[in-house]
């Protein structure tokens, strides 16, 4: 079903165009009835059709007074702050209360799982919008069927989940980022062999792991992964302590390293100062790595500012202030009475994933990719609060 599918999105993002709005961008959707028997992470489930591109439409009303409960798994880079500021956007433009939480990091499970039960326990909520920190996990799988036993539908947003009772997804695959990150290296190195590092974030995650799937599949694809020396993959969390610290380490220990091919927040450290004025990982092991190019995996305000100035190569972005809008008109249109998957519904959908380099980034303006300059997260909304400050 899905092996033309990253034929598809290279076409599909052909026709992205760089003035993206709210009420009109191109997305890759799938319809059907979800069945997660064989569901892989990252891999749209195979009950599914698609991918479809198509025009995202967003709806025009929301139901009164309900009230929605938005979990990330952190909130420490500014990844995620584009996700909160797109949910908050669009919950201010039909009306809707939001409370946000996080968990403050991957590793905390056991966090995320008590804010679920508190969610449940207190009972105000219409609808739970979901960053899970981990793809499949029991301890969430019956925490989310308390959530369908109480008539509460679950959207996931930019992780992927493994659950039957899903309701709808707002997210792109990993993969497709992991292969555009693998397909502009190939091109970037010609001919040449090459030694690369990887670091593709934390390892427990769905979407890290999906990343490295589609970088790898990109250069098996392209036959390129014969003159492509690997180091083993770096995996951590995506703090900027720990990421600097595991640059550091291997630029430290490994030698001769062409590329390095990271999370938003490792290939930051590895060309920016460190917090106490520590030379950037690249310069400090020049003598080691004299021919050192960086691509990331994702964007961040950082990496965006970094491919402006030479410092990055390249990043693909899965347009996570748009996923974040997603997440909330697919929570609506549930409340509305819709039907995920039918009828111009799609059960998952996210926007196309663009490439962006020093060559096409003037046509990307900071606020079409993450939203307002110097937004702070906002963590409750009440219901019919004007969307005035945002627009």
């Amino acid at each position: 079903m899905f092996k033309n599918c990253y034929l598809l999105i290279f076409l599909g993002a052909l026709v992205l165009c760089s003035q993206v709005h709210a009420e009109n961008f191109k997305v890759n959707s799938f319809y059907g009835v979800y069945n997660s028997t064989n569901k892989k992470p990252g891999i749209p489930s195979p009950s599914l059709n698609g991918p479809v591109i198509e025009t995202w439409k967003s709806p025009e009303t929301a139901p009164e007074n309900i009230n929605l409960a938005v979990l990330f798994p952190h909130l420490k880079d500014p990844f995620w702050v584009a996700v909160n500021f797109g949910i908050i956007h669009e919950a201010k433009k039909l009306g809707i209360g939001i409370q946000v939480q996080h968990a403050g990091g991957y590793r905390n499970l056991g966090k995320q799982a008590l804010q679920l039960e508190q969610i449940l326990k207190e009972n105000k909520v219409d609808g739970l919008i979901i960053g899970a920190v981990q793809f499949k996990k029991k301890k969430l799988e019956d925490i989310y069927l308390q959530f369908q036993e109480k008539g509460i539908p679950i959207v996931s947003v930019v992780n992927d989940s493994f659950t039957p009772t899903i309701n709808a997804k707002a997210l792109v695959s990993w993969r497709d980022l992991g292969y555009q990150a693998g397909k502009f290296l190939v091109e970037h190195s010609g001919d040449r062999n090459i030694k690369i590092a990887v670091f593709p974030g934390p390892r427990g995650t769905g979407w890290a792991p999906d990343s490295h799937e589609g970088f790898l599949e990109a250069l098996d694809k392209l036959n390129a992964r014969d003159r492509i020396e690997m180091i083993t993959p770096v995996w951590g969390d995506t703090g900027d302590k720990a990421q600097r610290h595991l640059v550091n380490f291997i630029l430290k220990n490994e030698t001769g390293i062409d590329y390095l091919i990271g999370n938003a927040l490792a290939a930051s450290a590895a060309v920016t100062e460190g917090p106490e004025g520590e030379s950037p990982a690249i310069e400090k092991y020049k003598d080691r790595h004299p021919k050192i190019k960086v691509i990331a995996t994702y964007i961040i305000p950082q990496v965006y500012q970094l491919i402006k100035q030479g410092k990055i190569l390249a990043s693909p972005t899965d347009l996570m202030k748009y996923q974040g809008i997603m997440a909330v008109d697919m929570m609506v249109r549930i409340l509305n009475g819709e039907l995920p998957g039918y009828k111009g519904f799609p059960f998952r959908s996210g926007p196309l994933v663009p490439i962006i380099s020093r060559e096409n980034i003037d046509s990307w303006s900071y606020e079409t990719l993450f939203g307002k300059k110097n937004f702070k997260p906002i963590f409750k909304l009440k219901a019919k609060e004007t969307a005035a400050n945002l627009k």
